[in-house]
C-alpha cells in the first residue's frame, strides 16, 4: 500500500496548474511545440491552449513562447516564467510528498500487511 496527493494551484477559485498542465508543459519543453504535446498527450489542441491560457491568466503573464509557421512550422518553448512555475510545482510535489510520508506511515503503521 502506498499513498499520492494530487496538488493543485489556485489562483482565487480558478485551478490554473496541477498535473494535467504539468505533463503538458513537460510534454511541450520536449517537443517544442504545442501541437506535437498534444498528439502525444492525447490532448485537443484547444484544450491545451485553454490551459495555457488559464496560467498566463492566473500568473499574469506568457508561460509558453510560441512561433508561428514558416519553412519548419511553428515551435513553442516555455518562457522564463512557465519554466519557473514548472520547477517550483515539482519541487512542491517532491516535498510536500516527503513530509506527507511520516503523517502517511503514522496514521496507517497498523493497517498495514506485516
Amino acid at each position: 500500500m502506498d499513498f499520492a496527493a494530487k496538488l493543485v494551484l489556485f489562483e482565487g477559485e480558478l485551478g490554473f496548474f496541477g498535473p494535467g498542465v504539468k505533463d503538458l508543459f513537460l510534454c511541450i519543453d520536449s517537443e517544442r511545440s504545442v501541437k506535437a504535446a498534444c498528439e502525444k498527450m492525447g490532448l485537443s489542441y484547444s484544450k491545451a491552449w485553454k490551459m495555457i491560457r488559464n496560467v498566463e491568466k492566473a500568473i499574469g503573464k506568457p508561460a509558453v513562447t510560441r512561433v508561428q509557421g514558416g519553412h519548419d512550422g511553428g515551435s513553442a518553448s516555455l518562457t522564463e516564467a512557465g519554466r519557473d512555475l514548472l520547477d517550483r510545482y515539482m519541487n512542491l510535489e517532491k516535498e510536500g510528498r516527503e513530509a506527507l510520508k511520516p503523517l502517511y506511515e503514522k496514521e496507517f503503521r497498523t493497517f498495514l500487511k506485516p
